[in-house]
């Protein structure tokens, strides 16, 4: 079960665990069922955390996205890095032992150096799955409409392969060391 698109954390944890109750009433759920959650760092506590274990929820999908404050801010995300890394602390604390974070490169003005710090810092978290994802710009954003109007540089479609490629380079040797 995957419970994702959007923030579905910002339902309140109560009708998540009606809809899997629901869930597991109606449908053939196995014991070992992966369920899963995405959930923004800016969204979650510990308490909605460890309510959602109770409920069934075994895997969690944090939309972490970068590192950098300012990277985060030209997303237009909500949290901080600071808050990505407690928003991991809380789901290990709250018995998530199958955590993904989602990342993003090729973002404008993001660095092949910076991206190699995020990827160094969420590697020396060990969580149990990386979503990396190249930029996509999409028409009617805010993103793409500072890129159109020179505020922004579009990106790099070389740095972007060089990013990849730097995140293939450090998740081998990182695999190497699980």
């Amino acid at each position: 079960i995957f419970i994702g698109g959007g923030t579905p954390t910002l339902v309140p944890t109560s009708l998540t665990t009606a809809m899997l109750c629901h869930c597991q009433r109606h449908l053939a759920v196995l014991p070992t069922a992966e369920i899963t959650i995405e959930a923004n760092p800016g969204t979650i506590s510990l308490a909605d955390l460890c309510a959602l274990r109770l409920a069934g929820v075994n895997r969690l999908s944090l939309g972490v996205q970068s590192l950098a404050d300012d990277e985060l801010r030209l997303l237009g995300r909500i949290h901080t890095a600071r808050e990505a890394l407690e928003a991991f602390r809380l789901a290990r604390e709250a018995g998530f032992h199958n955590i993904n974070l989602d990342l993003i490169y090729g973002l404008p003005n993001q660095t092949l150096g910076r991206w190699r710090e995020t990827l160094e810092n969420v590697i020396a978290l060990r969580p149990e799955h990386l979503s990396l994802y190249a930029l996509t710009l999409e028409e009617g954003t805010p993103l793409i409409e500072r890129i159109e109007a020179g505020e922004l540089p579009t990106p790099d479609d070389d740095l972007v392969a060089d990013m990849y490629e730097t995140a293939e380079a450090l998740l081998a040797h990182a695999d190497a060391d699980y």
